[in-house]
This record gives C-alpha cells, structure tokens and sequence, in this order.
C-alpha cells in the first residue's frame, strides 16, 4: 500500500474514531463503558449482551461511514447533512446538560410539547456556537474524505441506505428483547430514529382517559370556587417567605401571619419539568398511584373530570400561549371537560400575561358563581429571560440583566441572580397581592405551587436551568427539585393545619382537592395522603422528567417556614 493509500485509510479511520467519540461529549470512550458493564460477570448473559451491543455498535459506524462511499454526490451530501444535523442536536442537548445521552424519549417529549418556546434556545449562545462549529468541522471534514475516495469504491446509493435500514432494524430488535441494552447508547444518527418511533409508538397512542360514571361525590362540596395556581420556573427556596435573605416577598411575609394563609414552605414537585409536571398535577399521578408509570400516565383521569362528574363549572386559563394553542400534553378529549379554555393573545407582552390573568381571576372571585367552579390558572411566573418576566419599573434588586439574549453562565451570575429575584418579587409577592387584595369567603380556595424550580449555576457544565435528565439522581440539580406551596383561604391555619413532624408534597394538592369536591375517601386516598394528613416518610419523591424514573429527596432538604 503506497503512502497516499495509507494516508486516506487513516484519515477515515479517523473520522469513523470521531463519530464513536462524539456520540457522548463528557464520556468520549462510552461504547466502551457501556460494552464494559453489560458484559459484568455477575450476569450470566453478560458476555453475550457486551458482545452483540459491541458488534451492532461498530456496524452502526461503518452503517454511517457507508454514506462517503455513495457515487450519487447529491445523495451522498444529503445524507451527510441530515447525519450533521442529527449529530448537532445530540450535541446541543448535551453541552446543555439537560441529558449526557444527548436526545431522550423524555426529552424528545417534552420538546415537542415546548415547541412554541423554541426561541428560548437563543438565550444559550455558547452552547449554540459550539454546536454550529461542530456542524461545520464535521460536514466539511466529511466531504474532504468524499473527495479522497477512489471512482471503484463508490457504491450506488441502494446499498447504504439498505445497511443504514438494516442496522436499524438489528439495533431495534436488541434494544427491545434486551431490556439493558438501550438506544441512547449509540450515535446519534441511528438513535434519533429509533427514539422518534418509540415516542410516537409509547407517547402517541394513548387511550382515551376514563372516569367511572357510577364513582360521584358522597357529599357537598366543601368549597364552592376551587384555584389551582400554577406557577412558572419559581424555587421555593429563592423566597424570603420561604427564609431566602433578600428580601423579595415582602407582601407574603406580612400576609402569612394572618389566619388566611398556610404556607407548607419548600416541598417537593411533582416533577422537574413544565410539561410533566402540569401534566401530572392534572391527572394526580403522584408517587402512591399504584400503576406502572406509562399505564398511569395514559389512563388516569383528569382532575377536571373529576369536576364536572362532582357538578363544577371548569375553568383552564394558561397566560403562556395563544388562544386555540394547547401544551402540557393538554389533548382535544380533555378539552371536552373544559367549560372555558383561555388564552392571551400574542400581543400581551410576557410581563403583562400574569396581570392579564390577574384580572380574569380577581373577577371570577368578586362573582357569586350560579354553580360551584373549578380553576386551573398557568402563570407566565419567572420564565426565562427573566428580565421580561417583570417591567422594568419592578425593579428592585441591582445589578440586573436586562437583555433578553443575556447568557447563562458565571460570569454573568449576579445579574441573573438579581434579574430572577425580581421576576420572583413580581410574579409571585406582587400576583397575591393584586388577587388577595379583597378577603376570601368562607367557599373560596386558592391553591398555590409553581411547576419546577430552577437550578441556577448549581452545575457549573450546564447554563440549563431546569429539565435536568440522569439516571443517577445524585446527578441531578436538586434545585429544580424545590418549589413553594401555599394555601389561601378563611381561617387557613385552622383548616390547614400543618401537623409536627410532616413532610408535604405538592402531590398532595390533588387528593386534597378530591376531597374537598366531596368524594369519598375511597376515591381519594389510592392518590396518597392530603395536605390534611402529610406524609410520614423522611423522604419526598419526584418525577424526573417524562421518564417513569422516581427519585427521593430527603427530608433535610426541604423546610416548613413556621409563621
């Protein structure tokens, strides 16, 4: 072989080693990791599963390389595109930090119900950068190496598309008979598919949710207005009601020691991510459902089913999207259990879509309503940029941000820091006290949570604030773990008692508000204890994204700020 032979074979060997390295920036050498663990002796199949993964793994990559050697230069280049572009979204998600195994089912969920934000990813620009500087090394390094192949070792296009469909047909079938082998742990171009058709086959074929007819309230409904207050991206623990240091509730922290207002502190959400999270809240998948956790998620009722069947009106008012837009896995079948689904207009800029939805609430609650109703109401709240959460005029805490595009990282953390403070201050202290501004009455409950919490610079890697995937919680930014949870109501210290040594969880809102609807305890309690009842455990549990994967969170981190 002369040199210049042996010059272009390295050189494809080399970028064939790029690709295996690329698939996991922060673990170059994961095939071999992961080759390594499923061959553990302690498996009697264990050789075998490390040998079949191996083998389809180095297939994957010639599958992909095949693609230089197609003689159609069309073909060829646009084969080579879309395997950059599929390389380059793996890349981003995982220079986000969202997910060291780059795209996810979970994160493929939870992009598409994020759809309508995807102009928030401009707020990451370095992690944008490098994706695009990757994207172009890798295209331009793959069409120098077309350019090195001779004429008689192209290969008409047929045969690498027909090894690209075969392989992806090997890797479907391991990934599926053998539960530990798993499609994320092979390059991108050839995980994407297969993640794209598990999710439209697991995610997107859900039966209709179902309510018994013959399960109804036992009594009287305790209250005849019932809120569900959904905020955005708030961290419990970034609220001086709450013990934070700056002082940035001074509404609440006067309000809570007055008889109307029981505030259980930080607490556990139910996941850590927006759609899961109000998806869950809104079928009361908490961590006592005893189903696994596809089932559960696809057939569970809704809490707004449950309103109707107990003779409440319902109310959905989302100041994030447009009208006619739907998100949080909201479907059509559940809108047939809506009475009144509103949204802003695109016009309402993002510091006034909470106000706008201030003014909505305040007049439902001055009316006597014909017929006890039901509100969920999703805040805009502190959603990134912050600096448009909150006019500017609400500025209290200095230096802060004040362009959208500002980036996520280090060097910029004091001016982040201030600017989520005041989005806090306006979102949160500055909301209840516009809606708390006349007393309740005897019928009337809101309560109060946010979605997530954020995870501001606890990971140093990742400018993402909230939507972290690991399959090792001790990964995991506990702060996006945290959020408050507050009930407002006449007399709410007496009616809400907070009893010594409890732990309380957001998921707990749901059986609670069974409860209250009038339904019998058989109804309520396989949805685990009420707020009435706190839990007993020295530990809360959470959802981490769209996953099915729990994890518990031990009691020391969270608080109950005693009033």
């Amino acid at each position: 072989m002369d040199a210049k032979k042996l010059l272009n074979s390295a050189t494809l060997l080399a970028f064939t080693i790029l690709l295996a390295f690329i698939q996991a920036i922060h673990s170059p050498f994961s095939f071999i990791t992961e080759t390594h663990y499923l061959s553990e002796p302690y498996d009697q199949k264990g050789l075998i599963k490390g040998g079949l993964y191996l083998i389809s793994y180095l297939i994957s990559l010639v599958a992909l390389t095949s693609a230089l050697f197609i003689s159609n230069k069309w073909i060829a280049n646009g084969l080579l595109g879309l395997f950059t572009l599929i390389f380059s979204l793996d890349l981003f998600v995982q220079l986000l930090g969202s997910s060291t195994n780059g795209i996810t089912v979970a994160l493929l969920s939870t992009a598409f119900n994020e759809a309508g934000r995807i102009s928030d990813l401009l707020v990451y620009q370095q992690p944008l950068l490098y994706t695009v500087l990757a994207a172009i090394a890798l295209f331009s390094m793959a069409s120098f190496i077309r350019q090195l192949i001779p004429v008689q070792h192209q290969i008409k296009s047929i045969w690498s598309l027909s090894f690209l469909v075969i392989t992806l047909a090997i890797i479907a079938v391991l990934s599926s008979k053998i539960f530990s082998i798993k499609t994320q742990s092979y390059p991108a171009p050839i995980k994407a598919p297969l993640v794209l058709g598990k999710y439209f086959a697991d995610y997107r074929s859900a039966p209709q949710r179902e309510l018994d007819p013959k399960i109804i309230p036992a009594k009287a409904a305790r209250y005849q207005t019932i809120i569900w207050i959904i905020d955005e991206s708030i961290s419990g623990h970034y609220l001086s009601v709450n013990g934070y240091h700056q002082a940035n509730t001074p509404f609440l922290n006067a309000f809570q020691t007055q008889a109307d207002m029981q505030n259980y502190g930080v607490v556990a959400p139910i996941s850590n991510c927006s759609n899961t999270s109000n998806l869950l809240l809104r079928i009361g998948l908490t961590s006592t459902v005893q189903q696994t956790f596809k089932t559960a998620k696809n057939t569970l009722p809704t809490i707004f089913q449950y309103a109707k069947q107990a003779g409440f009106e319902t109310y959905l008012m989302d100041a994030q999207i447009a009208p006619g837009e739907m998100q949080n896995n909201l479907t059509g079948e559940d809108l047939k259990f809506i009475d009144h689904n509103l949204a802003f207009p695109r016009s309402v800029h993002p510091q006034d879509r909470d106000q706008a939805l201030l003014k909505e609430l305040v007049g439902l609650l001055a009316t006597q309503p014909s017929q006890p109703q039901f509100i969920v109401a999703v805040k805009w709240g502190a959603h990134w940029p912050y600096s448009l959460a909150y006019p500017k005029q609400q500025t209290l805490f200095t230096p802060a941000a004040t362009e959208s595009l500002t980036e996520m990282s280090m060097k910029n953390q004091e001016i982040i820091t201030n600017s989520y403070l005041n989005a806090l201050h306006y979102s949160v202290d500055y909301f209840l006290q516009g809606l708390l501004t006349k007393p309740l009455t005897d019928d009337q409950v809101i309560f109060y949570t946010s979605d997530h919490g954020q995870s501001l610079f606890e990971q140093a890697h990742s400018p993402l604030t909230h939507c972290h995937y690991a399959s090792d919680p001790q990964q995991l930014p506990l702060g996006e773990f945290k959020v408050p949870l507050m009930v407002f109501a006449s007399e709410a210290k007496t009616k809400f008692p907070k009893l010594a040594q409890r732990l309380y969880a957001q998921e707990h809102i749901f059986p609670s508000t069974l409860q209250m609807f009038g339904y019998d305890p058989a109804v309520y309690q396989p949805y685990g204890p009420t707020l009435n009842q706190g839990s007993d455990l020295d530990y809360a549990q959470s959802f981490v994204l769209d996953s099915g994967l729990r994890i518990n969170i031990p009691k020391t981190e969270f608080h109950s700020h005693s009033n």
